[in-house]
């Protein structure tokens, strides 16, 4: 009996110990989710300059370079780096200005952390008032969760913006969060949730309440969904619901995994934005 109850003891304390250790690694990598690991900005191509666009509380750092009345904001997704954009940029800078800024929490950025698309779209809305008071038409362009908030301030402020394009962006973040865990690890979204809950309260956000879908309902302009079939982050469909509620088709591409689009089908896609935008 005795060496039952001691058996029993250590067994709880192994259990213990597991859930422990793995509540812990949940609590390590929740915070790695909101303060990624930051890559250099890149390499700026010829001619760009580093500016700032300036908020209440810091400066959005960014890279701008060309002329004209059209202005293409480009912004990078959840680790990633205005560099992302050096390909599509050659192809638009010859029609109007590009502005590429530097999202919160990642490269160059003052902020801490990420702002998982809704913190990110406050930084695309102020720097789109800055340009609208320099009399430019903007015409913003983002992937993946750059994408998400892009949507977002579309939605929040569609005066400001003549044109949306964009590429792998989740429809959702509780979505795109569950499809995230579960890319390296099958059932990832529910061995990992803690990750997501954990990193939710730290931001105070609830990611079934963020919605990019539907800020695409209210933008009610031109726009572009650009989506692979073999993304393999995010599914089709995020970007069947996007299309719909901005009451566009999907432009579907082959061959190209999560966000590889803009940068292997530059040429293609810069022709495909001018249009929708109506730039010459």
């Amino acid at each position: 009996m005795r060496q039952k109850r001691r058996w029993s003891k250590v067994i709880w304390l192994v259990l213990g110990g597991v859930i422990g250790l793995y509540l812990g690694g949940c609590f390590v990598m929740a915070k790695g989710y909101v303060s990624p690991v930051r890559l250099s900005a890149g390499e700026r191509l010829p001619g760009v300059l580093e500016v700032a666009f300036e908020t209440d509380e810091y400066e959005i750092p960014a890279w701008r370079a060309g002329e004209g009345d059209d202005v293409f904001l480009l912004v990078h997704g959840y680790g990633g780096r205005q560099s992302y954009w050096n390909e599509l940029a050659t192809e638009l800078m010859p029609h109007g200005e590009v502005v590429v800024i530097a999202t919160m929490g990642q490269t160059v950025s003052p902020v801490g952390e990420v702002g998982f698309g809704d913190g990110e779209a406050g930084e695309i809305i102020t720097v789109a008032k800055a340009l609208r008071e320099e009399g430019k038409r903007v015409h913003v362009v983002g992937v993946s969760m750059g994408g998400a908030a892009a949507w977002l301030a579309a939605g929040r402020e569609p005066e400001l913006f003549t044109s949306v394009t964009t590429e792998a962006a989740f429809a959702r973040l509780d979505w795109g969060s569950d499809d995230f865990l579960s890319v390296s690890v099958p059932g990832g979204a529910r061995l990992f949730r803690p990750i997501v809950l954990l990193a939710e309260r730290k931001k105070g956000v609830n990611g079934a309440e963020i919605r990019p879908a539907d800020a695409a309902k209210k933008f009610g302009g031109p726009a572009l969904i650009l989506h692979s079939r073999g993304d393999g982050m995010f599914g089709a469909r995020h970007a069947e619901a996007l299309a719909e509620a901005a009451g566009v088709e999907v432009t579907w591409f082959e061959g190209w995994k999560h966000a590889e689009i803009f940068q292997n089908e530059a040429e293609r896609v810069a022709v495909m934005i001018r249009e929708v935008g109506g730039v010459e």
